[in-house]
């Protein structure tokens, strides 16, 4: 060992990637990803804002992003920021909108096009060539 230098090991956090901040994905991500870094995005950051507190007064470490899942650009932002922040091992995609809340093209635009942005993104395969349960990479969309 050289004198004066000193090794760091630098370990990468598993990071969980949450898109939605409604009681669906908070539960989902309370349960997968104990000992993750939890990155929470939504369409409104008084909505992250508030889950997040949900999430880091049960102890997770959690972080927020705004993203409009119809916007790619947005998205590849906020995959950007997962990656920057660790591996990202993880994600629940559980943002969308119904026709009490919005336009049949908006519904599409979120719900459809909004999914296959973030699937893209993220680098989510739907092919399984491996078994779920067997893959560093999990996905759940609800």
């Amino acid at each position: 060992m050289v004198e004066g230098l000193v090794w760091e090991e630098v370990v990468m956090k598993s990071v969980t990637v949450l898109i939605g901040s409604g009681s669906i994905g908070v539960a989902i991500a309370r349960r997968v990803s104990a000992g993750k870094h939890v990155l929470l995005a939504d369409l409104k950051k008084e909505n992250a804002d508030a889950a997040a507190a949900v999430l880091s007064n049960a102890g997770f470490d959690v972080s927020t992003a705004t993203v409009d899942v119809s916007s790619r650009e947005a998205v590849k932002s906020l995959a950007q920021k997962a990656a920057s922040l660790g591996d990202v091992t993880g994600v629940i995609h559980a943002a969308g909108v119904s026709p009490s809340q919005a336009s049949p093209k908006q519904i599409l635009a979120v719900d459809v096009y909004g999914t296959a942005v973030v699937l893209r993104s993220l680098e989510i395969s739907l092919r399984a060539e491996v078994p779920v349960w067997s893959s560093p990479r999990n996905l759940v969309i609800a």
